[in-house]
């Protein structure tokens, strides 16, 4: 018996089917475009006082007896008081440790000068504490993105120029190397300053387009673990 070919309707409706199916698949792996001016959204956001105090919750954490690595002798710590603070752990603290050159995070050689001005008008003051790179500047993120990588102008002061090849690249007017990668999920920004300090970022668009969440992660160079934090953002120009 001859086998019944498949009625014309059938082949016509899997025709159909054929390119919202690789349109639905092309759409599942699409990357995110983040292109946009954002505001920042200080309610939904850590400030500068909770990043404070995380990092004094972890400089406590780290410098706590149970935290520090065995010394090499038990003599160790004389020296460093008998030179009035300036050896060892004490003295490193001491002198500041900005937080990359420029505006970004403050400025590290500006805080440095600043810390020695305190020191000579009043040696009980204590010293100033570090802020994250970029986050006296990040109110407004006017973003910019193509197919080959991604520029931020951080309110109109700082610009970060990245592609999207995974290789580290100069940037943040040469202060800081910096590594992206794009995501169908997200994007991921890794940043290293000239002073050590390491920030990464991990930047994730809301379904409408309408909001944007960087969660943030800050080590400078005297902690052994970073300060997360998160930035949340509304866009603008839709």
């Amino acid at each position: 018996m001859p086998r019944s070919l498949p009625h014309p309707s059938c082949l016509l409706f899997a025709a159909g089917l054929l390119p919202i199916t690789c349109a639905l698949a092309q759409a599942s792996t699409q990357e995110p475009d983040f292109s946009g001016i954002w505001q920042l959204d200080d309610k939904q956001s850590d400030g500068a006082a909770v990043i404070t105090q995380r990092l004094h919750a972890e400089k406590k954490h780290e410098q706590a007896p149970s935290s520090r690595p065995p010394s090499a002798s038990s003599g160790g710590a004389s020296p460093a008081a008998s030179n009035g603070g300036f050896g060892g752990h004490g003295g490193g603290h001491g002198m500041g440790g900005g937080m990359g050159g420029g505006r970004m995070g403050g400025g590290g050689r500006h805080d440095h000068h600043d810390s020695q001005n305190t020191d000579n008008s009043d040696k009980s003051a204590p010293p100033k504490d570090p802020t994250p790179p970029l986050l006296t500047d990040d109110s407004f993120l006017n973003v910019q993105q193509s197919s080959q990588g991604l520029r931020v102008d951080y309110n109109n002061t700082d610009r970060l120029d990245t592609r999207f090849d995974g290789m580290q690249r100069q940037s943040l007017n040469s202060n800081a190397r910096v590594q992206t990668q794009l995501a169908p999920n997200g994007m991921t920004i890794s940043m290293t300053f000239d002073d050590g300090t390491q920030l990464d970022q991990s930047w994730v668009r809301s379904a409408d387009g309408h909001h944007l969440t960087v969660t943030e992660t800050w080590k400078p160079n005297d902690l052994q673990q970073p300060v997360t934090f998160k930035r949340s953002y509304d866009r603008l120009d839709l």
